[in-house]
């Protein structure tokens, strides 16, 4: 502000210096300059004050500027900046107001001859907090902690109280539910009174200036939350009739001010106030995330405006209310909620009615109350704690001191401008204007040495400060944060790297903690007072994330996340992502410098150790080994780089550094705790080599699809084929519940120029019900053949074959999900739903195949290979059929067995004869054939009789050996014609109807003889199957 002067009216600074020196004494100023007691500013005595001009508010650092006059004009400004002045102003009783601060700004006016005219700023020490920058974190810290936390580093200059109430107003407030605590608050880029000055305000905490003697810079802050409870002004405490024989409280008020400074009393000259509409009501709501509820409160006020009973008035009320939505966890408890709404409504409430005032009362402070009385003792109307004298808690005040010249110096330089009474206020929408302006005050002060102006509020209203961004009228109104911002994810102990298997760490919501850049802890940097060294914790981004159900990726140690604020509030971060911050060994320039990839520049000089070196990592890299994995940054342990870096797109061939990767892969790929271990999802995008695998190296299992390689991390490798490879070192299953299908025929192929997807449904398996019904007629056949040759049939072959066709023809309705369920359920062959019936109808493609039972279809276009390398077991609770269509072959390099427990039936021929078969042989006659090329055949009716017969010749004969028939009690050989032998007993009977011949060379008659057999034993066993289980095992 540029000061007006009269000293060039005098004959200039030159003349004025004699009249000073001889006539403006100590003792004949009202204003002088000091040193506070223990500062450190010699030279305060030199300091002739000409006037100042003071602005001061509460909850703001004064600003008092000072146009001084020096003996010595050689003094630098630099000597004067950071000293503590006092400025000294005597009271009409003899006494002295002091007000102290540090000199912040210097500025050099004029000089004449061995004067200097200055012009000083003086500040209180808080102000100087303005001139920090400061990012750094405190967790479960009261504002008590943080406040005292951050003065503490500036022991040399602050001085501070908490007043009465404070500590409770904090414990039971916003963060009630931590005992006043908040758990994360964070200062970022900001200035320490800046940051301060937020917090105080969001808690509803003001503060003053107060004079003290034990102060460096000679004041102190006060902080307060009753603004009732302050100080008393000592003008309106002594009481305007004190030392005059008059009785009276307060400050007079008097509209015709004194003439000179030493008036009996300071009084107010001129006094009044507004008001101005506000809200009535103030809403909060936040967003309890682990509770998933809304919190809210609604704080109604008494609005004090408008006549009585006036309708137009009334129907403002209910819709002048102020909704604020927060948006994180500011409030925990819905009396938190109401507590943040009061203290909205309370900032709201002291602004809607304002005092202004103007007088000469030298002992004004912001911060401090009055009570105004006038020679009858009323005011207005105004009440106060005394009666009918109002009560006024000062909030701002602009004050003007002058130390009137002598009037030898003044000589007939007297101020010519007319002085008027009259106040000017501020326009009330500017709540940082002192009230008046400085001209308005200048005349009084040039008569009576002093002249303020104020603004106040009713005492009775509690006084909230309010920042000029809305902090303290609304929750949290202005961004704290710029946008997201990087750090590293720390461990339990705030370690920055993992140890062992412990790569985790993380609370049952799957938070994380993190240390931002910006704070301490970071090599030898260490945190300064309470600050912490890693965040509170952090939610982190899902993709998608619901009841039991979403993605699920917990950061690990060392990690650089992205970290995003809700509502850009520097207190609600949140991870968003996470970051790569490192670069592959083949991430480096093929050719860097002009050099060639085969380690050779342009002129055949060889090339750089540190790309050689590179070439020479990715060279190691094979189909099972992978290489170029290491980072380069930091050493490598600088960060961390991409798993796939797709950097080195060069063939992956002998010879060639290379590893065929050109940045086509893409996908998700984890890491095993403390080891090398890992689980993926790669999705190769290479052209003409699209591949899907999803592997884990646990016993190298993998299901990979399309292009087949190997893979070895960055390394692509040679091929392994194409189409599906589903595989692992350990033991595999696979399980269909509802019936399973592996087919090789394939689909009907789509038309046109699409990307050759089948129109058919999935399940559509017509050949292999096709197949089916090929075996039920085959089926159906042979046991109508075994009846007529009377053996064996295949009745339960023909009914399994008829359920298994009936099965695989199963279908299910496509209108809905029910009629598809039902369908199912009831293993219908076609839809029991009337509108797919007639869709099907009209348009064949209302239901797709299903199996009706849960089989397992197994089709094989070209054939079906079982092999196995010890056993193949072929087992059924029902029926077993093996079918085929022409041939079937059994091969035994060891003994054929067959054994059932009922009747075995073996019919051949009973198709009649075809044409040769694949080897040319004709397949006409052959009818069953049982030879046994080593060994004996051994044919057995244990319980029963054996039948050996044939249409035509029957034959037994023997090579080499002898031909016996033996029975345990006759043996008869007979021919039709009725001619017969029969051997019973002991006996041998002849016997026809013919004759008899006998040709022999010699005829020998001898005694009886008897021939000895051994008849072979029969055993007998019976084998039982309990009833609750039929088969030898259960299901």
């Amino acid at each position: 502000m540029e000061l007006p002067s009269q000293i060039d009216e005098i004959g200039g600074i030159g003349a004025l210096a004699e009249r000073l020196l001889s006539m403006w004494t100590q003792d004949s100023r009202l204003h002088t300059l000091a040193t506070p007691p223990g500062a450190d500013a010699a030279g305060a005595s030199d300091l002739l004050l000409e006037r100042f001009e003071l602005h001061e508010a509460v909850s703001e650092p004064f600003r008092l500027t000072l146009q001084v006059l020096m003996l010595d004009a050689h003094v630098p400004l630099k000597q004067l900046c950071g000293q503590a002045l006092t400025l000294r102003t005597q009271l009409a009783d003899g006494g002295h107001v002091l007000r102290s601060g540090i000199v912040t700004e210097a500025r050099a006016l004029h000089a004449d001859g061995g004067f200097a005219r200055k012009a000083l700023t003086l500040q209180p020490w808080i102000a100087l907090l303005a001139h920090t920058l400061n990012s750094r974190i405190w967790q479960d810290r009261s504002l008590i902690d943080i406040v005292d936390d951050v003065l503490s580093q500036h022991p040399d200059l602050a001085v501070w109280r908490w007043d009465e109430g404070v500590a409770e107003h904090v414990a039971q407030g916003l963060f009630a539910r931590n005992g006043g605590q908040r758990a994360y608050c964070v200062q970022h880029r900001e200035s320490d009174l800046d940051f301060l000055q937020r917090l105080l305000a969001e808690e509803g905490v003001a503060w003053r200036v107060e004079e003290s003697d034990d102060a460096p810079a000679g004041h102190g802050l006060v902080f307060f939350v009753h603004s009732q409870a302050q100080p008393q002004d000592p003008t309106s405490a002594g009481g305007w009739g004190a030392g005059m024989g008059l009785v009276g409280a307060g400050i007079r008020f008097h509209a015709s001010p004194g003439q000179d400074s030493q008036a009996s009393q300071d009084s107010i000259h001129a006094l009044g106030h507004e008001r101005r509409l506000g809200p009535t009501a103030h809403t909060v709501l936040g967003w309890d995330h682990k509770a998933h509820a809304a919190i809210a409160a609604e704080v109604p006020s008494r609005p004090d405006w408008g006549p009585e009973g006036d309708q137009g008035v009334a129907q403002l009320t209910p819709w002048l209310a102020q909704y604020d939505p927060t948006s994180g966890y500011l409030f925990g408890t819905p009396d938190e909620a109401r507590f943040a709404a009061t203290l909205l409504q309370q900032a709201e409430e002291a602004r809607t009615l304002r005092w202004m005032g103007r007088g000469n009362v030298r002992t004004l402070r912001a911060g401090t109350w009055v009570a105004v009385a006038t020679d009858g003792g009323l005011f207005g109307g105004v009440s106060g704690a005394h009666g009918d004298i109002p009560e006024l808690f000062v909030t701002r005040v602009h004050a003007i001191g002058v130390n009137t010249l002598p009037k030898a110096a003044r000589g007939d330089h007297a101020d010519p401008k007319d002085h008027s009474d009259h106040i000017a206020f501020a326009d009330a929408a500017d709540d940082t204007d002192a009230g008046a302006h400085s001209s308005e005050l200048q005349p009084l002060a040039a008569r009576t040495g002093h002249a303020c102006a104020f603004e106040a509020a009713t005492r009775a209203q509690p006084w909230r400060p309010a920042l000029q961004d809305g902090t303290g009228r609304r929750l949290r109104p202005r961004p704290t944060a710029a946008g997201p911002q990087t750090a590293i994810v720390v461990g339990p102990q705030g370690q920055l790297s993992p140890s062992g298997a412990d790569d985790i760490h993380t609370d049952a919501m799957g938070r994380v903690r993190v240390r931002f850049h910006w704070q301490g802890g970071w090599q030898s940097d260490a945190p300064r007072g309470a600050e912490a060294l890693d965040s509170c914790w952090l939610r982190v981004q899902q993709r998608l994330a619901g009841a039991a159900m979403g993605h699920q990726f917990i950061p690990r140690i060392g990690q650089e996340v992205l970290v995003g604020f809700l509502g850009n509030d520097i207190d609600r971060p949140v991870v968003i992502a996470s970051l790569y911050n490192g670069q592959g060994e083949s991430g480096i320039a093929p050719t860097p410098a002009g050099l060639t990839h085969d380690g050779a520049d342009a002129g055949g000089a060889p090339r750089a150790a540190g790309a050689a070196g590179v070439s020479a990592a990715l060279a190691q890299s094979s189909d099972h080994t992978p290489a170029s994995q290491m980072n380069l940054i930091g050493e490598g342990a600088g960060g961390h780089s991409p798993a796939w870096h797709g950097a080195a797109p060069g063939a992956a061939t002998e010879g060639n550094p290379g590893q065929a990767n050109a940045a086509a892969l893409s996908g998700v790929k984890s890491q095993e705790f403390g080891g090398s271990g890992h689980n993926q999802l790669v999705l190769d995008d290479t052209p003409q080599q699209l591949r899907a695998r999803l592997h884990t190296t646990q016993a190298q299992t993998w299901l990979e699809m399309g292009h087949l390689l190997h893979q070895a991390d960055n390394h692509r490798g040679s091929l392994r084929g194409q189409g599906l490879e589903l595989r692992t070192d350990a033991w595999g299953g696979l399980r269909a519940a509802r019936g399973l299908l592996l087919s090789t025929y394939s689909l009907r192929p789509a038309g046109g120029s699409g990307l050759g997807i089948s129109p058919e449904p999935a399940g559509d398996n017509a050949a292999g019900i096709a197949l089916a019904r090929q075996m039920q007629q085959l089926t159906q056949a042979f046991h109508q053949a075994a009846s007529t040759h009377q053996t064996v049939g295949l009745a339960s072959g023909v009914q399994a074959s008829r359920d298994l066709a009936l099965s695989l023809r199963g279908s299910v309705g496509t209108r809905s999900l029910n009629d598809a369920v039902q369908d199912a359920q009831a293993r219908n062959t076609a839809s029991t739903s009337p509108a797919s019936s007639a869709s099907s109808a009209s348009s064949g493609s209302a239901t797709v195949p299903h199996l009706a039972d849960p089989h397992i279809a197994l089709v094989g276009q070209a054939g079906v290979g079982l092999t196995a390398g010890q056993d193949v077991h072929l087992s059924s609770q029902g029926t077993t059929i093996l079918a085929s269509g022409q041939d079937s072959h059994w091969a035994v390099g060891g003994q054929a067995r067959v054994h059932t427990g009922q009747a075995i039936g073996v019919l051949a021929g009973a198709v009649q004869p075809g044409g040769a078969d694949a080897s040319g042989q004709a397949a006409a006659g052959k009818g069953l054939t049982l030879i046994a090329a080593q060994g004996a055949i051994d044919l057995q009716a244990q319980n029963g009789p054996a039948q050996v017969a044939a249409q035509q010749t029957l034959e037994i004969k023997t090579a080499q050996g002898v031909v016996n028939i033996a029975a345990a009690k006759r043996v008869v050989l007979a021919v039709s014609g009725g001619a017969g032998i029969t051997l019973e007993g002991g006996q041998l009977t002849v016997q026809c109807p013919g004759k008899i011949t006998v040709r022999a060379g010699q005829k020998s008659m001898v005694g009886p003889g008897t021939i000895t057999w051994q008849m072979p034993n029969m055993p007998r066993s019976t084998y039982q199957f309990e009833p609750e289980a039929p088969f030898p095992f259960s299901v």
